[in-house]
């Protein structure tokens, strides 16, 4: 290492303060990267390696910096930026370099690196025992939650899967957890935080990030307030700035939403992931305009409302739009013209917008007027228009900006005296060129004569060698070419001269005026993220409005004696089926729980999700699909829905089956809906049938929930004969001479067949293989006691249960 430049040295000296990054070292026009971070880079991106003095090298251009960084980050690193901080031209010695932010997944805001989905960070912070500090926060938009949970090392990788997470933070003791997350979810950007992360002096930081006097104002524990600052900490240590852009915390448990778990969200195909993508609920209720309502909508969905008149507010104005189609499209029109104001007013309070944020916000605004008109009409309430913001921006900026700041094309004329100076004569050099190449066409009498400029050389005239001959003394020769030679005057050395000042001030003012007026427009980010807030809500409802006369829905009802649904049906199913058949619910205090049989492919577990999805779109204010819906409100929604092992940890179908079973008996209540499928199938048949006449029996006697339980245990429809509230259905199978028909038809009774052989028979098996099937079962069935188990499980005692009040509750 002895043979190390300056600038090397000064590379290894910022690269030893963040040894944890990727460091991204400028230099003239490239950012470059050395030693191990070169390998990296070079492979992540497919760059060449290079070397320099023998040292493995890699660089990318700085023009297209954010198309690399967000490879990066993808690949779950973290990137250190370190920029020149002097001019090269006046620096003595090395130019002088520093860390001017650092990159994670989490902390991304440029428009051109993230989607419109959330970028949800998670910070866990562990106290004794089960308890934990969580905190999530989307840097991009500045929302916050925060609340305590009594969890296991299971229930909060649960709630990490129920988010689509890009980074968690941990506190140092939580380092046994990092290896688990991993095993779910391998990509994710784990960071672990050191403990003065958590000390005692929080409030200061807190306090200047919210610009309050009092944290009291926040309604947080010592313990929340930690954690809280903690998160402001890491963020100001990685932005190199104060963090102003957050919302006030909100709690994740309120008396207004239910929060379900990542089981119930998956089962019911709710929101969207790589194996769903186009047949989740979202995507077929997703017809907002704007990427603000869009991610609102996944909010809403992930939590619906249970409170009454909240649920009814958002119908009433679905009513609105759907009672004035013309208004409803309208809205449609302008609501388009609308761009992600919440994230450009994040990039605006990080000093990180650009000149198209800036023309973007002007654009939503200017819609305003008319979806206040709109909201007249229908009487609800208006917007904000910002005259002021909006009389700036138009001040200020030009239509239609470059990228970069420093050209003189970002600023308007008018809006700044001595920037317009240096920009006229910038654009007039053309002009006093053309006079220059005339004057000295009429002097020398050289007609094809060309007065032009390039970068490199400046300003130059450029005479044929034809001509050579006919030039005057004061020319001063610049450069020769192969047919031509160029040169230079005092006049245009001088002129040169006053366009390289011009040049360079209209770059120095234009950045500064840009950087001052982003300062000024930060007084109206919040002002700005209500704005945003109003419009999405008003962006959700009008689609709702749309989607439900699309697809011919209905206004829900509430109440609190029964749970009917009327030809109910599958929002997402009926889109990719031409004859869907509907189906009908009704429960009622007393008769709540359905014992549900029918042969696989029948449509069982299509009922179950269409019941619970349906419930979901009530609660979320959203019309649903059926003919009639009275329902109650739901506190809860449980599934146990489908098989499957979770091979990294070693738990088997079963364990995996039995953990959400518990999970569901822990925490359900007379306001929950329970959807199970198949509960105890992933063990043998006397033990299956144990556990899930056991959790039925606990669920009607003491949960009280509203449930349906599918089954293949025909023992099970049984449990009609022990207690009156629990109902036998069936889906209904038509038996013909070629073979069985699915009617898709849930009705009253008892399914006297499993068809498992005509089912296989169906999925295609070879015939001589379903031929022996039959032969075998035929010899079992004569061969079993299943008639005499039947009237022995009638001798069972009925078993009262009774709730243990001291049992765990997570919502």
């Amino acid at each position: 290492m002895n043979n190390l430049t300056p600038m090397m040295k000064q590379y290894l000296e910022i690269k030893n303060e963040y040894k944890d990054c990727i460091l991204l070292f400028r230099l003239g026009d490239f950012y470059e990267t050395f030693f191990d971070d070169a390998k990296i880079t070079s492979e992540i991106l497919q760059i060449t390696l290079t070397q320099r003095n023998g040292h493995p090298m890699a660089g990318i251009p700085y023009h297209a910096l954010d198309n690399y960084l967000k490879k990066l980050l993808e690949s779950g690193l973290k990137v250190a930026v370190c920029e020149q901080v002097e001019d090269p031209a006046t620096a003595k010695g090395i130019v002088k370099r520093e860390v001017t932010k650092i990159l994670t997944p989490g902390t991304v805001v440029e428009e051109n690196m993230i989607d419109e989905n959330n970028r949800y960070s998670l910070l866990i912070y562990s106290l004794k025992g089960e308890e934990y500090i969580f905190v999530v926060f989307d840097f991009s938009t500045g929302e916050l939650y925060i609340d305590t949970f009594n969890y296991s090392e299971n229930e909060i990788l649960d709630f990490i899967s129920s988010y689509s997470f890009v980074q968690i933070l941990i506190s140092k003791n939580l380092k046994t957890l990092r290896n688990k997350i991993k095993n779910i979810q391998s990509n994710i950007y784990i960071e672990e935080l050191d403990e003065w992360y958590f000390n005692k002096n929080f409030e200061d930081i807190i306090k200047e990030s919210y610009e309050i006097v009092n944290i009291d104002v926040l309604n947080l524990n010592k313990n929340e307030l930690l954690s809280l600052g903690a998160v402001f900490k890491y963020l100001e240590i990685t932005q190199k700035q104060k963090i102003t852009h957050f919302s006030f915390p909100k709690r994740f448990k309120n008396t207004n939403n239910m929060v379900l778990d990542s089981t119930t969200i998956l089962n019911l195909g709710l929101l969207p992931n790589k194996e769903n993508k186009g047949k989740t609920l979202y995507d077929i209720i997703k017809l907002t305009k704007t990427s603000m309502g869009a991610r609102m909508l996944q909010q809403w969905i992930s939590k619906p409302l249970i409170d009454k008149n909240l649920i009814e507010e958002r119908l009433e104005i679905v009513e609105l739009f759907r009672n004035d189609k013309l208004i409803m499209e309208e809205m449609k029109e302008y609501l388009s013209s609308i761009r992600d104001i919440e994230r450009i007013s994040s990039r605006i309070a990080l000093l990180r917008a650009t000149p198209r944020d800036l023309v973007a916000l002007k654009t939503s605004l200017d819609a305003l007027p008319y979806i206040n008109e709109l909201l007249t009409i229908l009487g609800l309430e208006t917007l904000d228009e910002f005259h002021n913001l909006k009389e700036l921006l138009n001040k200020a900026i030009v239509d239609e900006p470059t990228t970069q700041v420093g050209t003189g094309k970002v600023i308007r004329k008018g809006y700044n005296d001595e920037l317009d100076q240096y920009k006229e004569i910038f654009e007039n050099s053309n002009l006093y060129l053309k006079e220059i190449e005339s004057k000295e066409k009429q002097k020398t009498g050289i007609s094809n004569l060309k007065v032009s400029r390039n970068k490199i050389y400046g300003f130059y005239i450029e005479v044929t060698k034809a001509n050579i001959d006919k030039i005057p003394q004061y020319y001063i020769r610049k450069q020769t070419l192969v047919n031509s030679e160029r040169f230079i005057t005092q006049e245009l050395r001088e002129l040169e001269e006053k366009y390289a000042i011009a040049e360079k001030k209209i770059d120095e003012l234009e950045k500064k005026i840009f950087n001052n007026l982003i300062v000024e427009l930060q007084k109206y980010i919040k002002d700005l993220k209500k704005l945003s807030n109003k419009i999405s809500k008003i962006d959700i409802l009008r689609g709702f409005a749309e989607v439900s006369i699309k697809n011919k829905y209905i206004r829900p009802k509430f109440n609190e004696e029964n749970f009917i649904i009327i030809d109910g049906r599958h929002p997402v199913v009926e889109q990719f089926t031409d004859n869907f058949i509907p189906n009908t619910i009704n429960l009622t205090k007393e008769n709540r729980f359905v014992i549900l049989t029918g042969p696989n492919m029948s449509g069982k577990s299509t009922y179950l999700r269409q019941i619970g999805i349906i419930s979901i779109m009530a609660q979320i204010g959203s019309y649903v699909p059926a003919r009639k819906a009275e329902i109650p409100v739901l506190k809860n929604i449980f599934t146990r829905i489908g098989a499957k092992d979770d091979v990294v940890s070693g738990k088997s179908t079963f364990l995996v089956e039995m953990s959400e079973v518990s999970t569901i008996l822990n925490n359900a209540d007379e306001n929950s809906l329970i959807l199970l499928d198949e509960v105890g199938r992933g063990t043998g048949t006397i033990d299956g049938i144990s556990v899930a006449w056991a959790t039925s029996e606990y669920i009607y006697q003491v949960l009280k929930s509203y449930t349906i339980f599918a089954t293949h245990y025909m023992e099970l429809t049984m449990l009609n004969d022990f207690y009156d509230g629990i109902i036998n259905k069936r889906v209904k199978v038509l038996e013909t001479e070629s073979g069985i028909i699915f009617l898709h038809k849930i009705e009253d009774g008892i399914s006297d067949k499993s068809y498992g052989i005509e089912v296989a028979k169906l999925a295609g098996l070879p015939g001589e293989v379903v031929d022996r099937a039959k032969e075998i079962m035929e010899e079992i069935s004569n061969k079993t006691e299943f008639e005499n188990k039947l009237k022995s499980m009638k001798k069972i005692k009925q078993k009262r249960f009774k709730r243990n009040e001291n049992q765990l509750k997570l919502f």
